[in-house]
């Protein structure tokens, strides 16, 4: 009776070594390598992005990013801010405002839109805490069976090609 409960213990254990060995990769064992901070925020990985930042990369340069549903499999070029917002990432976002991202530029303005698009009330409420405007008229109307970061993507380049240049 008392071998038992030991027995089943170590052929547990060697069992996850076992499935260790066959996939030393696997998420279970080991956190993913993040290769970008577009890739840190996708992952939700706050601690990651910190790093980037920390690192020395600029927390309002824009970078690529690709996703199936919210950019339709196409390449977008946004603020990590918007991607932030676009994921629904709400601790990354934060951490990205702690350390100077802005949401007073006109693209980065437009992400309360987005997150209102989006129905995410509570990232709309952090971006109109740290000084984007509140969503209303000037958000607009989505187009229906549209991509949502794809929808954004192209009102902010439509907007900065008919803004006259200062």
């Amino acid at each position: 009776m008392m071998a038992g409960p030991a027995l089943l213990a170590a052929l547990g254990v060697c069992a996850v070594e076992g499935r260790r060995m066959l996939q030393p990769q696997a998420a279970l064992f080991a956190a993913p390598f993040v290769f970008s901070l577009a890739d840190a925020i996708e992952r939700n990985d706050a601690d990651q992005a910190y790093a980037f930042i920390r690192a020395g990369q600029d927390p309002n340069k824009p970078i690529a990013v690709r996703h199936p549903v919210l950019s339709g499999g196409r390449s977008v070029v946004v603020s990590p801010i918007v991607w932030a917002v676009a994921l629904q990432r709400r601790e990354t976002l934060l951490m990205l405002l702690g350390f100077g991202a802005q949401v007073g530029r006109a693209a980065d303005g437009r992400a309360v839109c987005l997150a209102d698009a989006l129905g995410n009330a509570d990232i709309v409420r952090v971006l109109v805490l740290n000084g984007s405007q509140p969503p209303g008229e000037r958000c607009g109307r989505r187009m229906p069976g549209n991509a949502p970061l794809l929808d954004f993507a192209e009102d902010s380049e439509s907007s900065r090609t008919t803004s006259p240049a200062l």
